[in-house]
């Protein structure tokens, strides 16, 4: 399931992207949601405010949704909290479960899931601004430790969890 919505989110992302150049400075699908006359767009540090905490990924899921916003619209990023959007919020959840148990109720998979809780605030537009929470996860192999696999999956969970801030910004979503 995470899959087919990392794959609708990617397809969109692409149709926005090729839509970028050809509407003339307005940057979404199908019902602009970036008006040109938005220039501006401050995105805040996230706290770590889960009960388990990774020391890197504030910075990485900060580092991540700048990146997306500086390469996929035409928006400035600014160092302060006036700009024309803000996106706000904090990393709230940071926990792996198991999936699925084996017989000798040890778990065969478990899941790392980051919920992110994110406020948009449109300045020009208020109508758009929005509080709502961004989750996503990966399983891994419950032979294995967090430690183990955390370098190479919350790289992905970051990844979708950009892709859906995004999408709910620059599409309306």
């Amino acid at each position: 399931m995470r899959y087919i919505t990392y794959i609708i989110v990617s397809i969109f992302t692409i149709f926005t992207l090729s839509g970028c150049g050809s509407m003339s400075g307005n940057y979404s699908l199908s019902g602009s949601s970036i008006l040109p006359e938005w220039k501006t767009i401050y995105i805040s540090p996230f706290p770590n405010n889960a009960p388990l905490i990774n020391p890197s990924l504030s910075q990485e899921l900060n580092l991540t949704l700048q990146d997306a916003f500086r390469n996929r619209t035409k928006l400035n990023l600014t160092g302060t909290e006036d700009a024309d959007l803000v996106i706000e919020g904090e990393i709230t959840g940071y926990d792996v479960v198991p999936m699925s148990i084996q017989g000798n109720d040890i778990a065969a998979e478990n899941r790392l899931t980051i919920n992110v809780r994110v406020r948009y605030i449109n300045n020009v537009d208020e109508t758009k601004s929005f509080d709502r929470t961004f989750t996503a996860y990966e399983n891994f192999d419950g032979t294995l430790m967090l430690s183990d696999v955390e370098s190479s999956i919350v790289p992905n969970i970051i990844d979708i969890i950009r892709d859906q801030v995004f999408a709910a910004v620059a599409m309306d979503w």
